[in-house]
């Protein structure tokens, strides 16, 4: 399996992330420089948090890949970490919504486009209709997301 599913969370979404994750009997969180990762058996998710900075808010994302290219598993625990990546995803999407759109910032004349791979956390999506924050897949980028 190989799959990811990106998100927009705010730090109070990440704090009930993260507490729900440990709560699972067998995984631990093991910090690292780019992004963190789930631990289970002897498997991993990776997993990049939003980050909130000048306004903008990153998207962010747990990802597998219990498959290498050619098939072949990564870690002899990989339908154990494939039920435990499922059962996050649906955690998550339970917790979001992802009825958003995105358009262009550097256009004069926007198009607004309709998105339905990225999901906003109720916190995130709090944040941003209280405020001006920008939700963005990368911080340079000059694409924005925003609720429909």
């Amino acid at each position: 399996m190989r799959s990811e599913f990106q998100y927009f969370m705010n730090q109070d979404d990440h704090a009930a992330f993260d507490n729900h994750l440990l709560s699972i009997d067998g995984v631990s969180l093991k910090q690292g420089k780019l992004f963190d990762e789930i631990l289970f058996d002897d498997g991993f998710i990776q997993y990049q948090r939003s980050i909130l900075e000048d306004g903008i808010l990153t998207s962010g994302r747990i990802a597998i890949a219990s498959t290498a290219l050619d098939g072949s598993y990564n870690f002899s625990s990989h339908q154990a970490v494939e039920a435990l990546y499922k059962k996050l995803r649906s955690w998550l999407k339970k917790r979001s919504i992802n009825t958003m759109v995105c358009y262009n910032d550097n256009l004069e004349k926007q198009t607004v486009q309709a998105v339905n791979n990225l999901w906003l956390a109720t916190g995130a999506e709090a944040m941003v209709n209280e405020s001006a924050i920008k939700l963005k897949q990368f911080k340079s980028g000059n694409v924005v997301f925003k609720p429909a």
